[in-house]
């Protein structure tokens, strides 16, 4: 494997074994490893997670002569998680960084579509302040975005995260990069769901906005729940190394939505 520039271990077996058993044994050498020296063997199981670095020099400039200076600011915090994203070969932490960059509008976006909600409920000509039906609608309009757990008032994250994307993501532009990284996957959105995280398809090229809105922002959010929780029994589970090849197609995605978000929220340096 010189041409990656990584260095590879082959376990052999001079008896007979099971794949389960080698798989098991070989688990067994990684923790005892890791444990005494500190040192962390980590299963690869495709070529894809690897290669994600050299598809996205491809499709950009990536020749330090052809880079022209900044013509914008970007908001510090979500630079910090979108450079996270990038310096890491490990794809829980890169889902999740570039995750944290969307998460960083949720409360202003979810706020700014309550208020436009009662600002037309409240302006509607029907409307009168008078009529107790008139207010009860107004408070069945708050009480359904917002709900209390342990005393805080706490909102929708999902309903957030579809927000964020319909404010910052275009999905004319995401279906560009998406084609420019690799065309296949588009098709694979398309025809398959993230299996450990049971997070639906999404057919980006000839749906209504609305739906692959709506359906991006499921796919998104599940899988963001399979990797943070992980109690045993959870039928939404993602496991460590054995689902990074399924993980790592989700990546081109969720960083495209990202790096998006980051560019509408960018302002001109003058």
């Amino acid at each position: 494997m010189a041409f990656l520039r990584i260095t590879t271990v082959r376990i052999t077996c001079d008896a007979k074994a099971s794949p389960s058993r080698m798989s098991s044994l070989a688990n067994a050498l990684l923790f005892q490893m890791a444990f005494n020296t500190d040192i962390a063997l980590v299963p690869q199981k495709e070529l894809d997670a690897i290669s994600r670095s050299s598809r996205i020099s491809r499709m950009r400039r990536n020749r330090p002569s052809e880079i022209d200076p900044p013509r914008r600011t970007y908001n510090e915090d979500l630079i910090h998680h979108y450079l996270m994203a990038v310096s890491t070969d490990n794809p829980f932490v890169e889902y999740l960084s570039h995750y944290h960059v969307l998460e960083h509008f949720y409360e202003a976006v979810f706020q700014d579509d309550l208020i436009t909600s009662i600002q037309q409920q409240i302006t509607d000509p029907a409307f009168s302040y008078r009529r107790k039906k008139d207010i009860k609608g107004l408070i069945k309009t708050i009480h359904k975005s917002l709900k209390i757990q342990n005393d805080t008032i706490t909102f929708s994250e999902e309903q957030a995260l579809l927000l964020t994307l319909r404010s910052f993501v275009e999905v004319t532009d995401l279906l560009d990069d998406l084609d420019n990284y690799d065309p296949s996957l588009v098709d694979y959105y398309r025809d398959n769901k993230v299996a450990f995280a049971n997070a639906p398809e999404i057919d980006l090229r000839y749906s209504e906005n609305a739906a692959i809105y709506k359906s991006l922002s499921k796919r998104i959010y599940a899988t963001r729940n399979a990797l943070v929780h992980s109690k045993d029994g959870e039928k939404a589970k993602y496991t460590p190394f054995v689902d990074n090849h399924l993980l790592a197609k989700e990546l081109p995605l969720l960083r495209f939505v990202a790096e998006r978000t980051i560019l509408r929220n960018s302002s001109m340096i003058e």
